[in-house]
């Protein structure tokens, strides 16, 4: 046998078994199909739950639209078609059977549904109203966050922190519960404690992204726990090393902790992980705009003219990267190039004071 030859010939039946265990997915999918549609509501309701584990709630809807009308008392089901309806964008639909369903059952769960479901119509009074009353009700993890989420939506961040600290105990081991601590503490000026309550949501759960973000953004305001966040921007980096935020959020707070100190030495590592980014996602435009302002401190100017190129093609209304090509090309003697970018830099900054 050629060199590798038993390698490929394994992969080959490891291909060939995934195939053929597809096959037989499919052909039970098939036959499931067909019994449900001369069954009621078990086959119906088996098959739309499949389908609901297959996060494919279009494939869903039929079948527990079929299975409720074999038995529109089931809760379950019902519940389960309302919240498709919404998720498919029939609002009417969705209002109208969670209405159905509250009249018969007043509970928590239905008025948080009712809240997305308003929510979505646009109807944000009656959203909120549904979301305290699913709280008070019925005071669990996703009924108190949704209701924090959309205090904070509405910039309502007071009454936003009352619920996520009174949240926050109920539910200690809820990453997304002290994302919404950090977040309504960042809104309320106490900078300081929503660093804390981000860092513990990144050590809660380092699989959780959403932190990311919010903690990349606010390495600023609080300079006592620059470290702190500086770990947790790393570890970010080395878990998810195909996440272009990730290699951005690191490469800034290297970037913050070499200007601050005044010493060089961390340079090509910043620049490695934002030319990582912007290849990650091409259109970060933070992404590029940073790379240019640390290719100006280098006196790298082609580069950084190339990269404030790129930002304001992708968002025109880039103030400050105007005004930056505009120098950068004066520098070059592009001056035809340089007054153009000076115009658009005046022309958004009156604008902005209008």
């Amino acid at each position: 046998m050629a060199p590798g030859g038993q390698y490929i010939r394994a992969a080959w039946r490891r291909s060939f078994m995934r195939a053929v265990f597809a096959l037989l997915a499919l052909l039970n999918l098939y036959a499931a199909d067909n019994a449900a549609g001369d069954a009621g509501f078990a086959a119906s309701r088996a098959l739309a739950r499949q389908y609901l584990q297959e996060n494919n709630t279009a494939a869903a809807l039929p079948w527990l639209e079929k299975a409720w009308a074999a038995d529109p008392a089931n809760y379950d089901n019902a519940y389960d078609l309302a919240l498709a309806r919404l998720q498919t964008k029939d609002l009417a639909g969705a209002r109208r059977l969670t209405e159905d369903l509250l009249a018969r059952q007043n509970r928590g769960e239905l008025h948080n549904l009712l809240g997305d479901i308003e929510e979505a119509s646009g109807d944000f009074d009656a959203a909120a109203r549904e979301y305290e009353t699913a709280a008070r009700m019925d005071p669990s993890e996703k009924n108190l966050f949704d209701l924090g989420t959309d205090l904070l939506r509405h910039n309502a961040s007071q009454q936003a922190l009352t619920v996520f600290r009174y949240a926050a105990p109920l539910s200690p081991n809820s990453a997304r519960i002290q994302i919404g601590l950090g977040i309504a503490l960042y809104s309320a000026g106490q900078f300081s404690e929503a660093v804390q309550a981000l860092c513990h949501a990144v050590d809660m759960d380092p699989g959780d992204t959403r932190a990311l973000g919010f903690l990349g953004g606010m390495y600023d305001v609080a300079p006592e726990l620059s470290a702190e966040v500086d770990r947790r921007l790393a570890r970010f980096a080395d878990l998810y090393p195909q996440n272009a935020a990730a290699n951005y959020y690191y490469a800034l707070s290297l970037r913050r902790r070499t200007l601050s100190a005044g010493l060089g030495g961390n340079e090509q590592k910043v620049e490695t992980l934002l030319r990582k980014a912007v290849t990650l996602d091409p259109t970060f435009v933070d992404g590029h705009v940073q790379l240019a302002l640390l290719y100006v401190d280098e006196q790298k100017t082609a580069p950084a003219i190339r990269e404030f190129e790129t930002a304001v093609r992708l968002k025109p209304e880039l103030k400050s990267a105007h005004y930056h090509l505009s120098r950068l090309y004066q520098q070059q003697g592009r001056t035809d190039l340089a007054r153009r970018e000076l115009a658009f830099y005046e022309s958004l900054r009156k604008q902005e004071s209008r």
